[in-house]
């Protein structure tokens, strides 16, 4: 029997291993739906907005390395899922978007809701395409699903609403999906100098970033040898369990003092899937080893002295064999009781006793949060100063993740990967933590959660404005303005979505509130009323940030003098 576009197209992702569809329907959509309705393989989840689907797509795809799909309608539809289509493309995630477009015959013409779709995706994608004939279907599908997963990247299919429901031609089948499992090795000639420079002695770190993932005993093991602090990227916070000694800390502005030590005092840094953007952290004149699968990296952010090709795992189990014992302790114990007296630091900003009603502290929430947490939770953390708490209070360990927008840097994110993390196994615990600012943004598909019927639980830092902004603005001289937010009570909005919801002022009562989140098995908002005037410090402070501090402080004397 044969089958039609829609119909074909879904036996290419059953393929896959997909089950779950992410979008809003809409016209250009409807023969697809109908489609999933009646094959019974998969699960339609109808958000309240695209851009929600597309969070929700890419942080499955994170979270598994499988690929996720969503779907928008023709025109806006299709416009509202590229905030998230750029998450999943930043954060290397397959992700395949699935869009209407208006007739063939029209096309051109200034339709109805036409607008230029290929320009659009263009840049968000590593395969981009249109379906113009039914014939085209099935090997056009076969090339977007394996470009995805092989690229690790955004995939796009765009079919008119002409076409959508056509049948495909019987000689035209499903095409079998092909995706490699090879592991990149490591050129011998490079390992042994790598081996060379590793085994000169002196202080070496090791900088970590998520291409580590799936070699913490690799990993573990050379920091052994080498006698070796291992500095972590914000993606890498849960490759290795915070209690590891060798796991001294992170970097960049969100980083800590040890871990911005440990680069600027080590004679050889050894990079391992890291392409940390911030190359002011990292450091000059020295030795550096830079390990990575993708040879467009290898010295992108800093001149490094050996590239490697390779991935992570085969090319530390390649390079063990080579290497010395290092007898030089010092510059490890050095940053391992720097680490200690930070995280003694880091209890007492913890406290949530040290705060008042109205203004707890947002560290303590953080950490209270991951101490009740489960050994497999996934921690969603939006973008802004909780980006920050979650760095420097999560202590991540067993199986537990750590997601967010660590590259497109979007605020808002939280909720919607949050329910895409939870929609891959609803007994799992996941526990999205978003500002005020990021939760006003997508709060909407709260009613998606209780629809659904996830356990979610989404802890909102309320601390009444833009707080990263406006330590951005001072820091650079300007006096705060325009950050301030006016707003609802986020208990009652989540009740009125379905949702439990509950406002916590009270610092000797948010360890109850949360024990109470954790225990029910439905959605539930916390709407945490924290400290607004908590700072969070980078790890070290130039003068120019100190005296922009200080400027700023001073005219906002004069702006409020002004305003009265």
């Amino acid at each position: 029997m044969a089958k039609n576009v829609c119909e074909s197209l879904l036996e290419t992702l059953a393929q896959v291993g997909v089950r779950q569809i992410f979008g809003m329907t809409g016209d250009a959509l409807n023969p697809f739906l109908d489609a999933i309705r009646r094959d019974g393989r998969f699960e339609w989840i109808g958000v309240r907005h695209e851009e929600t689907g597309a969070f929700a797509a890419a942080a499955q795809a994170k979270l598994t390395g499988n690929l996720a799909v969503c779907c928008g309608t023709v025109g806006p539809g299709a416009i509202h899922l590229i905030n998230g289509l750029y998450d999943a493309k930043r954060d290397h995630a397959p992700v395949l978007a699935i869009t209407g477009h208006v007739p063939l015959t029209e096309q051109g013409t200034h339709y109805f809701q036409e607008v230029n779709i290929r320009k659009l995706f263009d840049d968000v994608t590593v395969y981009n395409e249109f379906i113009n004939t039914p014939a085209q279907l099935p090997r056009v599908a076969q090339q977007a699903v394996q470009t995805a997963l092989t690229n690790g990247g955004v995939a796009h299919l765009s079919i008119p609403t002409d076409v959508i429901a056509q049948s495909v031609p019987p000689s035209q089948m499903e095409r079998e999906i092909f995706v490699p499992e090879a592991r990149m090795m490591p050129c011998p000639k490079e390992l042994q100098r790598a081996a060379d420079l590793l085994n000169a002695g002196g202080k070496i770190t090791i900088l970590a970033g998520d291409g580590c993932r799936g070699a913490r005993d690799e990993l573990l093991a050379l920091a052994k040898t080498l006698n070796a602090p291992i500095v972590r990227t914000l993606r890498a916070t849960d490759v290795v369990e915070y209690e590891n000694p060798y796991w001294i800390g992170g970097i960049g502005m969100l980083g800590t003092p040890q871990g911005v030590a440990a680069l600027d005092n080590c004679d050889t840094l050894l990079m391992l899937g890291s392409d940390f953007p911030y190359s002011v952290f990292l450091p000059k004149k020295k030795n550096i080893i830079q390990v990575d699968i993708k040879p467009q990296r290898i010295g992108r952010r800093c001149p490094v002295t050996v590239g490697i090709i390779g991935h992570i795992q085969p090319t530390l189990e390649t390079l063990q064999p080579l290497l010395k014992n290092n007898e030089n302790d010092r510059f490890l114990h050095g940053l391992q009781e720097q680490r200690r007296k930070w995280d003694v630091r880091m209890d007492s900003k913890a406290e949530p006793l040290r705060g008042k009603p109205g203004r707890i502290p947002p560290q303590a929430v953080t950490r209270i949060a991951c101490d009740l947490a489960d050994d497999d939770a996934v921690f969603v953390a939006d973008v802004g100063l909780i980006t920050g708490w979650a760095a420097r209070h999560l202590r991540l360990h067993g199986r537990q993740r750590l997601l967010g927008s660590f590259n497109h840097g979007s605020l808002g994110v939280a909720v919607p990967a949050a329910m895409g993390a939870q929609l891959l196994d609803r007994d799992r615990q996941v526990i999205a933590m978003a500002g005020d600012g990021g939760f006003n943004m997508m709060m909407q598909d709260l009613v998606t959660a209780t629809r659904y019927e996830l356990p979610t639980v989404f802890i909102v830092f309320n601390n009444r404005k833009l707080g990263f902004v406006e330590v951005e603005m001072q820091a650079s001289g300007f006096p705060k303005y325009g950050t301030s937010l006016r707003n609802p009570d986020y208990a009652l909005i989540a009740e009125a979505c379905g949702c439990d919801g509950m406002r916590v002022e009270d610092p000797e009562k948010l360890e109850g509130a949360i024990r109470m989140a954790y225990s029910t098995r439905r959605p539930c908002v916390l709407d945490i009323q924290v400290n607004p005037d908590e700072l969070l410090f980078p790890p070290k402070i130039d003068a120019g940030h100190a005296w922009g501090f200080s400027l700023a402080k001073l005219k906002e004397v004069f702006v409020e003098e002004e305003t009265r």
